[in-house]
């Protein structure tokens, strides 16, 4: 045997020695994640006090049977979010002449058009009229439905109020007998061809205004959902996955930080004879 077969084996053991730019870039991801994550958390939150203000609006609170109800200067945004999400049945005069259009709606394999005029009501109040989404009815009934609106105009619409948030700058996309037809329901520009009428509320109507399931044979059609579509849940969801991510982050920084390095045999030798 040789001298050789006394050396201690060589061993590895792994030290902690984190890189400069890797503990940099690592850092500057954490504290994204992180930022993302509380980000979502505030948002769970929010959707949790707007669920709380729909059903208080919605469930809660009476229907409006005036626009009198809230008095404030007719541009108070306060005097519009007191009127948001709630029910309303308000009676007044249907002007057809005025009616608009929303184009390029298919249901049930229809080519059809969303119904939309001014409700002309009875008000002391800023405004005289209040734009009303009535539905959708298919293109070849348009005119006879408008007929037959225009044969008995006065009427009690129910459905919700809404305010409604379009960029000023939208325009009517054509016509279509006679009449304006716009991609959404945008009172804001509509206001613009209807005079003395509220710019940003609507009156959504139809047949799920007044608590009944749609029917396709009854026009116009739709109608309008509950107005929450809010769901937290998905908030905590994205905030625990953002959160996950930066503790998978902080464990992978430290696997890349950890070095193997070669034992000292002699300096072991030493710790056994001491």
């Amino acid at each position: 045997m040789t001298g050789d077969d006394n050396t201690p084996p060589m061993t590895t053991r792994r030290v902690f020695r984190p890189r400069l730019v890797l503990s940099l870039i690592a850092l500057v991801m954490f504290v994204l994640l992180i930022m993302l994550g509380n980000w979502q958390k505030r948002r769970y939150f929010e959707a949790i006090d707007g669920l709380a203000h729909h059903h208080d609006q919605h469930d809660v609170k009476a229907s409006v049977k005036s626009l009198d109800e809230v008095q404030e200067p007719k541009d108070s945004i306060d005097r519009l979010k007191a009127y948001q999400f709630r029910r309303a049945e308000l009676f007044g005069t249907l002007e057809v002449a005025k009616t608009q259009l929303l184009t390029a709606r298919y249901m049930f394999g229809k080519r059809g058009y969303g119904i939309m005029m001014p409700l002309l009501v009875s008000s002391v109040g800023p405004y005289k009229r209040i734009l009303v989404h009535l539905g959708w009815v298919p293109q070849e009934q348009v005119k006879t439905y408008l007929q037959e609106v225009a044969q008995s105009p006065e009427q009690t619409i129910k459905g919700r109020l809404q305010i409604t948030r379009s960029a000023p700058k939208q325009k009517p996309t054509g016509v279509f007998l006679e009449y304006p037809t716009w991609l959404r329901p945008y009172p804001l520009g509509m206001h613009e061809l209807i005079e003395d009428m509220e710019p940003r509320l609507m009156l959504q109507s139809g047949n799920l205004a007044i608590g009944k399931p749609v029917d396709p044979n009854q026009l116009p059609l739709t109608g309008y959902a509950h107005p929450v579509r809010l769901n937290p849940n998905k908030h905590i969801e994205y905030a625990g996955t953002w959160y996950g991510l930066a503790l998978t982050l902080v464990f992978v920084w430290i696997a890349l930080s950890l070095k193997k390095v070669a034992a000292s045999p002699v300096s072991e030798q030493s710790e056994d004879n001491v």
